[in-house]
């Protein structure tokens, strides 16, 4: 029975009917409370706990259940201690980065000659952070600020940490990561464009990281043959397999913790395939769905919005 169970297993927080968030696993069309009895108090605590997995499969077969649509999911781990990404890491995402596509934005040849003449061969991957502050659930609206118009869409893959990792091997890196979810490393084009060295503060904003629905164990996701898929208003604009990304998600976690020490619950994005809204002259407006699927994980599906008080 516990091996059945964490086949299946999705690790979600949800809010119970005080809106108190919790952690629980989603076992079909249930979620099962995690947190009763003398069970963690969030799915931070779970996944630092040694064999949460098997903790999990326990808890499961007598845990109080409740039905999956009579709670609302918040992201996995709402407030996780750091938010990184890596850009550029599938090659279609690279070919769409053209000179045509450059073109549109001049500024952007001034500062990519500049960049390319200082920096011909960097050995770093380009990392950066976004702001927590960012992270909203699996449903929730995506706001556009009041002075852009150019906010992108990027399907991603997430790795979450499960524990403290410094200069690991992609084998360690690997084993120290406890699942994977979705976000939409969603991008103020407007303010990259204008400074692209300030690419956290484009990507930092309210509500423009949602994460979700669940988290699932890595030990249960088959990463070379899952694939990522990007909807807008129910149109495919992404997809891509996470098996082809440049650098595997262990590679990723490897290469970071040589300049970071990554702890328990941080997350990851793990790069976006091409399809962007940049590159379609397609940006986002109010009233548009984004939506973005991994197999094995799920979906997250976030209308979007205009900032209160404006009319886009």
């Amino acid at each position: 029975m516990e091996d059945v169970v964490r086949k299946s297993m999705r690790i979600v927080t949800y809010l119970d009917d005080r809106h108190r968030p919790g952690p629980g696993a989603i076992i079909g069309d249930d979620v099962v409370d995690l947190h009763s009895g003398n069970g963690p108090a969030s799915v931070l605590d779970l996944i630092t706990m040694p064999d949460w997995e098997q903790r999990v499969a326990k808890l499961c077969i007598d845990g109080p259940r409740c039905p999956l649509d009579s709670v609302t999911l918040t992201a996995p781990i709402p407030h996780p201690p750091t938010f990184f990404a890596i850009g550029l890491n599938a090659k279609d995402h690279r070919r769409e980065v053209n000179l045509r596509w450059l073109l549109r934005e001049p500024r952007l040849i001034r500062l990519g000659a500049g960049y390319l003449l200082a920096h011909p061969r960097p050995k770093i991957p380009y990392f950066f952070t976004k702001a927590t502050s960012a992270i909203v659930g699996p449903v929730d609206p995506i706001v556009l600020p009041p002075n852009a118009t150019k906010v992108d869409w990027e399907g991603e893959l997430v790795a979450v940490v499960g524990t403290t990792l410094f200069e690991a091997s992609a084998e360690e890196a690997g084993a120290g990561i406890a699942g994977y979810t979705i976000t939409n490393d969603v991008s103020i084009r407007d303010m990259q464009f204008d400074n692209p060295t300030a690419t956290n503060l484009a990507k930092s904003y309210p509500s423009h990281g949602p994460l979700g629905p669940a988290i699932v164990p890595a030990t249960e996701l088959d990463l070379e043959s899952c694939e990522l898929r990007t909807y807008l208003n129910g149109e495919l604009r992404q997809r891509g397999r996470i098996g082809d990304l440049i650098l595997s998600p262990a590679e990723i976690v490897s290469k970071l913790s040589t300049f970071v020490r990554l702890q328990p619950g941080d997350h990851i994005a793990c790069g976006t395939f091409a399809g962007i809204g940049w590159a379609a002259g397609r940006m986002l407006r109010a009233g548009d769905r984004i939506r973005v699927e991994v197999d094995g994980i799920g979906h997250i599906d976030n209308p979007v919005i205009s900032y209160p008080g404006t009319r886009r």
